[in-house]
């Protein structure tokens, strides 16, 4: 799975499932290394400070994704912070990376690419958010250890829902889909998702919103005995019906309902008509508020005027 930053919606929001290339990663004898009791990290020197904050956090951060999944995994998972992009497309020889890839997780090998904030257009990656990102990919495949392809959905949501990739833009753009009904139906989301922006952009925000719905609705203990009975074997109507004791086509119309209360009656307020509203009706209170200091002082000095 890849981590990437398409234009439109940010390093942390798009992930390529990446499942059959093998990354290269050559002398190992390039790369310092610092381990932790689950990971192995290996980084440039330069990258040495960068990495200390990340590697004095990880074992705390896995532990809070492991919390989040109701699942735990005893493996060693390496970590590879790539000097730079020509580095990061020749580790992954086989798999064609885009330009704007930020990262990548292979759950068969446990594991992760990440590309150096010193070779990314800005110099500026959340990597704490990244490394939690990738990291639930990594989890949520060792757990179905290949049984079963990992749904699109499940995978890329429970990425999200764990990072914290949340806001008021997917909100709006949930919003959009909802009102326009033009939500993509579940069963196109589980294999693969659309290579369309704005599609792939509503298929990563109904992902986390159907993880959401699951945990908000049936509880976060009833989400991780879902994930026990399902990545333990189970196929996922059996593990639906087992655990929540719903069908498939019952589960989508619910979460549909769901959508439909929560974002029917929200307004888009990142549109750009409304943003100039917001932006209009803020300066004039900037204005308005300026100009009664300004008056006030001008009192206050009359008064000192009149006094002498």
């Amino acid at each position: 799975m890849s981590l990437v930053n398409l234009p439109r919606l940010g390093y942390w929001f798009a992930i390529i499932l990446l499942p059959v290339f093998t990354p290269l990663l050559g002398s190992a004898s390039d790369y310092v290394n610092i381990s932790t009791s689950h990971f192995s990290f290996y980084f440039h020197v330069q990258d040495k400070r960068l990495m200390r904050s990340l590697i004095d956090r990880a074992e705390g951060l896995r532990s809070e994704i492991m919390e989040d999944l109701g699942i735990d995994i005893e493996e060693t998972t390496k970590v590879y912070l790539v000097p730079s992009f020509r580095k990061f497309q020749e580790i992954q020889a086989r798999a064609k990376i885009p330009s704007w890839s930020v990262a990548v997780a292979y759950p068969s090998l446990n594991t992760i690419l990440i590309r150096s904030p010193r070779a990314t257009k800005g110099g500026h990656i959340d990597l704490r958010k990244v490394f939690k990102h990738e990291f639930t990919h990594i989890a949520v495949g060792r757990a179905f250890k290949g049984r079963e392809r990992v749904p699109r959905w499940l995978d890329e949501g429970l990425a999200m829902y764990v990072s914290k990739e949340w806001g008021l833009s997917r909100a709006s753009a949930m919003t959009r889909a909802v009102l326009t009904d033009s939500l993509i139906p579940l069963s196109e989301i589980t294999r693969c998702f659309p290579q369309e922006a704005d599609r792939a952009e509503l298929a990563y925000v109904e992902s986390f919103y159907l993880i959401s719905f699951l945990i908000s609705q049936y509880g976060k203990e009833g989400f991780h005995r879902f994930i026990k009975v399902y990545s333990g074997g189970k196929g996922l109507k059996e593990a639906l019906m087992e655990v929540y004791g719903i069908r498939w086509e019952e589960l989508e119309e619910k979460w549909s309902n769901y959508l439909q209360s929560r974002f029917s009656r929200i307004p888009i307020v990142t549109s750009t008509t409304a943003l100039w509203f917001l932006l209009t009706i803020a300066f004039i209170l900037v204005y308005l508020r300026k100009r009664r200091a300004n008056r006030l002082k001008l009192e206050e000095m009359e008064s000192e005027d009149e006094e002498l």
